[in-house]
């Protein structure tokens, strides 16, 4: 079979597994549903009965069970972001693009079991860091399963590994994987979703710092992280001359179109499987809530992708489909830490925000000289502190109310809108610092040790050629050899 088609039917598989989970959560949320219909309209979402193995009594579905479902949902978009990723990237470097992926998946699992979830979710140290339930063995913890958690952690591994890109030792992947795994997103995580932490617990305050599914947590973090070591590492060669930059297009822009879409339908895992942690009883006012967080994401990553693709286009005459993509990601990182405290008209401005934001941080970059490839650190760090600063003004505090149990809201609303902002600015201020100081650390080691950067003759010839024993699609080529004088 032609490698070509060979190609085209490997894109297949994603939507295999789409369909795959979606018929396992129906079957999950129907089953026992036949023998007992007359009684379905009084069970809650989280109640569903059905007949365990050998026994006569109902199976009651806890609010793990959604929650992991959900995390398979979050897995699901490894698959988005290594398709974006490569086809953003040249056809030389594909090959180190996918292996730095894998890796990162499987050194996030090991780190994440043994200290990870523990430093995350253990007994607080002083309000700290977590100081017990090292090396997990599997057991939920305040509703937050080991899987769940991992897949938050893993997301933002990934999200940094973008802006290093195509120039950088293969070396340095499992280093910061290590770093952020172990010492950077627990410890915040922990500050952030530990009721007892010093940032929850010890600041006198009446509000609780907001994050409702990892816009500071995750998504800060791994942009952050992404563009001190872009910035330590510098562009790739070509990217600026003369103080002007110039595009180095990716080698399949479907693989970016597709990736952005399996990555929109993943982070439906990210925030409504985040709503069964806050509302673990379940009920309709759970199931209320779901839906409201699954329409709020949508508005807001739609609202901002149409603003990205109208701005650009204004702006160069053109409409730009990896700007389109680009722009409907930050307006999902955007929504993740406030998306379960906004009504939807929130959620449509907070979309418009990040979509202007995410067109002005992506030009601000390239001013600056600083080489992102996938613009990972303006949606993600970028739209990431914009969401949890949208929190500080627009949560509702009946929505605070029902997830949190505290009494504030948004500046607008004036119910402790200035101490809830006041909140979300030492929240974030406190993150970011935390994780710009192991980001410099790890990077800045790794470049005085001149293990940070490729050489030029690897970075020209492509990473695939000079250290994976060869380019990802041999046949093209091939094809490209053949029609070359000499041939």
């Amino acid at each position: 079979m032609p490698l070509a088609e060979l190609w085209r039917l490997t894109k297949l598989v994603p939507l295999a597994c789409t369909v795959l989970l979606l018929s396992v959560r129906a079957l999950a949320v129907d089953s026992g549903g036949l023998n007992d219909s007359a009684d379905n309209s009084s069970r809650s979402l989280l109640q569903e009965s059905g007949q365990a193995s050998g026994t006569s009594q109902p199976y009651t579905y806890s609010s793990s069970d959604f929650v992991l479902l959900n995390g398979f949902l979050i897995f699901f978009m490894q698959i988005g972001f290594v398709s974006a990723e490569s086809g953003q990237g040249r056809a030389k470097n594909v090959r180190n693009i996918l292996l730095k992926n894998s890796v990162n998946i499987m050194l996030c699992a090991i780190c994440w079991w043994a200290v990870g979830y523990a430093f995350a979710y253990g007994n607080s140290g002083g309000g700290f860091i977590g100081t017990s339930r090292f090396f997990s063995d599997g057991e939920s913890f305040g509703s937050k399963p080991w899987f769940f958690t991992w897949t938050f952690c893993l997301s933002c591994v990934t999200i940094a590994s973008g802006c290093l890109a195509e120039r950088t030792h293969l070396f340095v992947y499992p280093v910061y994987t290590a770093v952020v795994s172990i010492a950077v997103h627990p410890v915040i995580a922990h500050w952030v979703w530990a009721p007892d932490s010093w940032l929850n617990s010890m600041t006198g305050s009446p509000c609780r710092f907001l994050d409702f599914a990892g816009g500071a947590v995750v998504h800060t973090v791994g942009g952050l992280t992404g563009l001190i070591g872009a910035m330590l590492c510098g562009p790739r060669l070509g990217r600026f001359e003369d103080g002007v930059g110039k595009d180095i297009p990716g080698h399949d822009v479907s693989s970016v179109s597709l990736g952005s879409l399996m990555l929109w339908f993943g982070w439906y895992g990210f925030n409504c499987g985040s709503t069964y942690i806050y509302m673990a009883q379940g009920g309709s006012e759970a199931s209320a809530a779901v839906s409201r967080v699954a329409l709020n994401m949508t508005l807001c990553a739609s609202v901002a992708g149409m603003t990205s693709l109208v701005v650009s286009s204004i702006q160069t005459g053109t409409f730009d489909l990896a700007v389109c993509c680009n722009g409907l990601m930050a307006g999902l990182s955007a929504s993740t830490s406030n998306v379960g405290f906004l009504t939807p008209w929130a959620a449509c401005i907070t979309g418009a925000l990040a979509g202007l934001l995410y067109v002005g941080i992506s030009r601000l970059l390239v001013r600056m000289g600083v080489d992102d490839p996938l613009d990972s650190s303006a949606i993600h760090c970028g739209s990431g502190i914009l969401g949890v600063l949208v929190s500080g003004f627009l949560a509702r505090p009946s929505y605070v109310m029902q997830m949190v149990g505290c009494n504030c809201g948004g500046v607008v609303y004036a119910t402790n809108g200035g101490m809830q902002l006041g909140m979300q600015l030492l929240g974030l201020s406190c993150s970011m610092v935390w994780t710009a100081m192991w980001a410099l650390l790890t990077f800045g080691i790794l470049k005085k040790l001149q293990l940070l950067r490729v050489d030029q003759q690897t970075e020209l010839a492509g990473i695939d050629n000079m250290e994976h024993g060869g380019p990802a699609y041999p046949e093209f080529l091939q094809r490209v050899q053949s029609t070359r004088p000499g041939y």
